[in-house]
């Protein structure tokens, strides 16, 4: 995965040139977050946010790369019946995520994009309510870093306003999840954001 990410960047470094036009933005928007896994049911949908600023580099009428550094609340949640009562989990992952994304201008404003990400874990808190008690703590042995792959299409009005929908899939596990029959499972990163932009 790190080399994905060094050939990206000699890739995009070979394509620059002075005639490239750079731009800079900020963007943020809500977004649907979950774990997934093929050896775990997914988790349900939680709803958190993303935000920060980026750089557009546009080398010819149809490409550009943007490299972005986004703050990223991201998590999940799910409920189930433990001797009769309904318990609730969920749980709070707060990333710095650096998306490098090569865009495509189909047409005028009309953009499609790819492109790897990784995201550097700050904080990961769970809390479990149930019954008459509730837990709130951190949780442990959590990824630092987090490499992942974005897909998303945008549109970008003449006057700098934009917007966005991105899909991204995490690589490498999150964290190892160990259940009450003491079977343990990984869980990927997994999220649907939408993005309001203004490009300077």
């Amino acid at each position: 995965m790190k080399k994905m990410f060094f050939i990206a960047a000699l890739a995009v470094f070979g394509m620059t040139s002075a005639d490239a036009q750079v731009s800079f933005g900020v963007k943020a928007g809500p977004q649907l977050t979950n774990f997934v896994g093929s050896d775990v049911e997914e988790s349900d949908m939680k709803v958190g946010f993303n935000v920060g600023g980026y750089a557009n580099i546009r080398f010819s009428e149809q490409l550009a790369f943007q490299p972005e550094l986004l703050f990223s609340l991201q998590g999940d949640k799910y409920e189930e019946t433990i001797f009769g009562q309904d318990v609730k989990y969920t749980s709070n992952f707060s990333y710095i995520n650096v998306p490098l994304m090569m865009k495509w201008y189909a047409y005028e404003g009309l953009n499609f994009e790819f492109g790897p990400q990784v995201g550097f874990n700050v904080g990961a808190k769970g809390k479990v309510e149930g019954g008459d008690s509730s837990f709130e703590g951190d949780i442990d042995d959590v990824s630092g870093v987090n490499f992942g792959l974005n897909i998303g299409a945008g549109y970008e009005l003449p006057m700098g306003l934009n917007f966005g929908i991105r899909y991204g899939r995490g690589l490498n596990s999150v964290y190892t999840l160990e259940d009450t029959n003491g079977d343990k499972f990984k869980i990927y990163n997994s999220t649907i954001a939408l993005g309001v932009g203004y490009t300077f």
